[in-house]
């Protein structure tokens, strides 16, 4: 019984199917698959042949433009050279003749045309004793001259020799090009400036300068001169200075504003053999494929040319795509010809193929009534016993599994959407139990504090809070959960409580993160834990403490500017254990300054092609004129911006701290003063008395100038006893500034490198005859700074020391 009931119920073994039943075979009779791979053979040795030809001659046009241009560039570039070693001759032999020298200025603009402007300077006490020197500046206006000596053309020509185009231009053995620039002077022109040292006539090309020749070239000139190359916008000409600016471009955005370096820099390293053969002086030919940009992927054919000995570089590119335009116009209407020839092979062959297509058709149209939710559609040919029955009855049976399921995901859909609405309230709750800002004041100062948070998903583990406790400081926390949606959103919201609970308690924030700490371990089965920063201000003062459980370092950012992250200690996330302590960092909120705390959300947001936001881009999205609120809104505008359509990976959050004080305590000034060899008798009372008489009438306190004083004296004897290099005196720039409650000094010298800041601290405990001769000088300035920080830029040693300025005792 048991094998005839097993017999009974198995299936029939499947028989393949003859081969002259097969609609594969019978369509494959009839197939024109032989008319369509000749026809594309054919057209491919067709077009592989005419490319390579066309290829050839627009190379060959591309170098031949190329030359001309840069030919007719040289010609123009050496025609201002000459004029200007003509006027440098001419006016050496001339001497400080203002007349003349004007004369001899006009007459070499009127000379050439493609000069716009002419500067000459020589140096007072230069030519003879007591003579005044001579600084003139002449430059095209229209159809007139515009005239002025060089120190009437803006504060930055005041004193011109300590210019960087002064500098070089004394100093250096040969003229040279500058790069683009416009200001003022120009009327907003962009320029090019061709340079040249003036000696006195007869001194050889060693002798030290006397003074200077500068002629101006108008950038539009040398667009004009390139006026001649075909304008096509696929064919881009580009000009690059001996500097490595593009001075012409197709771009605009890179025309005047960018450099050859830079470009690779920034990910444009088809471009380095240009660079290469830019940097060396010779041409190039190069064919590249574009890597970054709006046209990246482009085949572009370039050719570079030095335009003589001038250090120019020109450029013409073309892009492959337009070369073979015309062929692949000539190769796509003679594919479409054989594909119309192919058409009729087919139509013939579907004359025959039309009854074996026919149950096809059938089983089409019952797929698409399917489709459309009709299961009850007759289904023909299930009974045939090739390929189409086969077809047909595997429709049959998925139509039945299809009403089945479908059954199924109608009560998945219902019970989805019931969950979607329990998480979107849990969102509501979540973000409720959160403040959206507020601002504190305490009488003339005052804070604006804002959040804002985005889940990843509908509910998130990032956390924000403030308040403000005893009317004089806030208190804030920020934190990260471990990990995403509803169980980082429990842990949240209990942290949350812990924190501002703890917070309440008062002390300072790395008690309240140890009090934390201590509560968020209990419990801890799930192992989760959170990052968080806690912070204080004091309205009053701008005081600020923080402490942090392993979160990301908050941004300061100052009301000039300046930013950086603050450099915060850390102990491990909450959650985990129970630290010792946590290390506090202590600083001041100046009026106008900003604190911006963040979570990993921010920058470790990514764009589509996987680059992290990052801190960089963090710092450069802040600005210090917006409040609290924008500064927000715009950093998470700023992330979203560069994800584009990237998925949110993690929760964003960002709350931000800005202290303010009323407008009537505001206050700004600056006074310079400076040495320079030779030194006088006494330079460190010459450079008090110029700063005191700056200060006068200001009303700073006395404290604050007997500190200044002790400053001034400390790093100005260092520096002129120090600072002197193989008998060279070293000259020394002073800049005090006076912003409301703060005395920012910036002490510039060209002397020996030294850093004082690397000095190590004396042991003042120490006995006198045991101590190291040196040393207290800039222990006495640490201990009088607010703030210390030394560079070295430019061949200088940049030293800037703050110092408070406290408020008048009716203030207080």
């Amino acid at each position: 019984m048991d094998v005839v009931a097993d017999a009974a119920t198995a299936k029939p073994a499947r028989r393949p199917l003859p081969w002259q039943r097969s609609l594969r075979t019978r369509l494959a009779l009839w197939s024109s698959l032989a008319s369509v791979l000749l026809l594309l053979a054919v057209a491919m040795v067709f077009y592989a042949a005419l490319r390579l030809v066309l290829v050839q001659l627009a190379r060959d046009e591309l170098r031949n433009l190329s030359e001309q241009s840069a030919r007719g560039l040289q010609a123009t570039l050496d025609s201002v050279q000459v004029s200007g070693r003509a006027l440098t001759g001419a006016a050496a032999r001339l001497g400080r003749q203002p007349v003349n020298l004007t004369n001899l200025m006009k007459a070499t603009l009127d000379a050439d045309p493609a000069i716009a402007g002419v500067m000459l300077i020589i140096e007072p006490g230069r030519l003879e004793p007591g003579d005044p020197g001579f600084d003139w500046y002449i430059r095209r206006d229209g159809d007139g001259l515009v005239e002025s000596s060089v120190r009437a053309l803006g504060p930055e020509y005041e004193d011109y020799r300590v210019m960087p185009w002064w500098i070089r231009t004394m100093t250096s053995p040969d003229p040279w090009w500058s790069e683009p620039y416009r200001n003022e002077a120009t009327a907003n022109e962009w320029f090019v400036t061709y340079n040249l040292a003036l000696r006195r006539s007869g001194d050889p090309a060693t002798a030290e300068p006397v003074g200077m020749v500068s002629v101006d070239v108008p950038v539009w000139r040398l667009r004009a001169v390139l006026g001649d190359a075909p304008a096509d916008g696929e064919l881009r000409p580009a000009l690059v200075t001996p500097g490595g600016t593009l001075a012409v471009h197709a771009d605009p955005a890179l025309a005047m504003q960018a450099g050859l370096q830079e470009q690779v820099r920034h990910g444009r390293t088809e471009l380095e053999p240009l660079l290469r053969a830019w940097r060396e002086g010779i041409a190039l030919e190069l064919r590249h494929e574009l890597a970054s940009g709006p046209h990246a992927g482009e085949v572009r054919y370039t050719v570079a040319q030095p335009v003589g000995d001038t250090g120019w570089v020109f450029g013409l590119s073309v892009d492959e795509r337009w070369v073979l335009a015309s062929l692949n116009r000539v190769t796509f209407w003679g594919v479409l010809a054989g594909l119309v020839g192919v058409l009729l092979t087919v139509l013939v062959v579907q004359r025959y193929s039309r009854l074996i297509a026919q149950p096809i058709e059938d089983l089409t149209r019952s797929a698409d009534h399917f489709a459309q939710g009709e299961f009850d559609y007759p289904l023909r040919h299930v009974e045939r016993e090739d390929e189409v029955g086969v077809m047909a009855r595997a429709l049959d049976v998925a139509r039945d599994s299809i009403k089945r399921q479908m059954a199924e995901i109608a009560d998945m859909g219902a019970q989805r959407l019931r969950m979607q609405s329990e998480l979107d309230i849990a969102r509501d709750i979540q973000l409720a139990m959160l403040p959206r800002g507020n601002e504190l004041r305490a009488g003339d100062a005052h804070l604006e504090v804002h959040g804002l948070l985005e889940p990843a998903r509908v509910v998130g583990g990032d956390f924000y809070n403030f308040f403000q406790r005893d009317d004089d400081a806030l208190w804030f926390v920020i934190g990260d959960v471990s990990d995403k949606g509803v169980p980082a959103a429990l842990f949240m919201a209990r942290a949350l409580t812990v924190l501002e609970v703890a917070a309440q308690l008062g002390g300072s924030p790395d008690r309240a993160l140890r009090e934390a700490a201590r509560h968020l371990v209990e419990g801890n089965d799930t192992c989760m834990f959170a990052t968080v920063l806690c912070g204080v201000v004091e309205l009053r003062t701008g005081m600020v403490s923080l402490a942090s459980a392993a979160h990301e370092p908050p941004v300061l950012l100052h009301a000039d500017g300046r930013r950086a992250l603050v450099p915060v200690a850390t102990e491990g996330p909450l959650g985990v254990d129970v630290p010792a302590g946590f290390p506090v960092w202590r600083g001041r909120l100046l009026p106008g300054d900003t604190l911006l705390a963040y979570t990993d959300g921010i920058t470790e947001a990514f764009d589509p092609e996987d680059r992290a936001f990052g801190s960089d881009r963090l710092l450069a999205a802040l600005d210090p004129d917006r409040n609290a609120r924008d500064q927000c809104e715009a950093l998470v505008a700023a992330v979203r911006g560069f994800a584009g359509g990237a998925p949110q990976s993690d929760d964003i959050t960002v709350l931000a701290v800005r202290f303010k004080r009323d407008a009537d305590r505001q206050q700004r000034f600056c006074v310079k003063a400076a040495l320079r060899p030779p030194l006088p008798g006494d330079p460190v009372r010459q450079l008090l008395a110029e700063m005191d008489s700056g200060l006068a009438g200001h009303a700073l306190p006395m404290t604050v100038l007997h500190d200044l004083h002790l400053v001034i004296e400390e790093v100005a004897c260092n520096i002129v006893h120090h600072g002197a290099e193989e008998g060279r005196e070293p000259a020394l720039e002073l800049r005090a500034t006076v912003d409301q409650d703060r005395l920012e000094l910036e002490f510039r010298d060209d002397g020996r490198p030294f850093d004082p800041l690397s000095a190590p601290v004396p042991d003042l405990d120490a006995d006198i005859s045991d101590r190291p001769i040196g040393g207290l000088g800039v222990h006495l300035v640490r201990e009088l700074a607010e703030e210390l920080e030394y560079r070295r830029e430019a061949g200088r040693n940049v030293l800037r020391i703050a110092l408070h300025i406290p408020p008048p005792p009716d203030q207080e």
